[in-house]
């Protein structure tokens, strides 16, 4: 199993929360007049926390499978494809027995 794909499933979870709890609050955007206060905060406060939970993890919950540096944003917000770990300098795109 290569190392990039245990990162990508990490980053993929990451997004998919941080792109939930974005829809949710476009949602919330347009329907506020309509919505009652007791039904709109709980929603709004879940929708936060979905987004922000997803930020932190992004950040802090993608790391190097041999090394177990983080490198978070390093992966999602590269300009090319980030293909080695800067600590370890791994390849992520080699086969490693054992991950």
């Amino acid at each position: 199993m290569k190392p990039r794909d245990k990162i990508n499933k990490r980053k993929n979870l990451c997004l998919i929360l941080v792109a939930i709890g974005f829809a949710a609050l476009i949602v919330l955007a347009f329907t506020e007049k309509y919505m009652q206060p007791t039904v709109y905060k709980p929603i709004l406060y879940g929708a936060l926390a979905l987004l922000s939970v997803g930020n932190i993890l992004l950040y802090i919950g993608i790391r190097c499978p041999k090394c177990n540096a983080i490198i978070g944003y390093t992966v999602v917000f590269s300009a090319g494809e980030a293909d080695q770990c800067p600590r370890c300098r791994v390849m992520w795109n080699e086969d490693i027995p054992g991950l």
